[in-house]
């Protein structure tokens, strides 16, 4: 139900016999600190890169990356990767999966 709205997280509730959902303005003030969040993230990131380009001197940088897994096999419809400069290992981007089966 990501990415589909309060009313969308309400009756997915509703269907899975959940208690009490979340209610619009709780949803709206979740959605409020995500976005902050993801505007300061965005930003420590890009200073991270510019860092990392400062101290190599080019563009061309060397990263390392990493990533997992919720659950281990083949099983988990949940990921994060990340990606570190190798200078400065401060993180430079991050990205998190969800597999959906249609």
């Amino acid at each position: 139900m990501i990415g589909k709205g309060a009313k969308s997280l309400q009756k997915f509730s509703s269907h899975m016999t959940f208690s009490a959902s979340v209610f619009q303005k709780s949803y709206d003030k979740i959605n409020d600190k995500l976005r902050t969040k993801t505007v300061v993230d965005n930003s420590g990131m890009k200073k991270a890169t510019e860092e990392e380009e400062l101290l190599t001197g080019s563009s061309d940088i060397m990263v390392s990356g990493d990533g997992t897994w919720k659950t281990r096999g083949y099983s988990s419809i949940v990921g994060v990767c990340t990606v570190i400069g190798a200078e400065s290992g401060k993180v430079i981007d991050i990205d998190v999966f969800l597999w959906q089966v249609m």
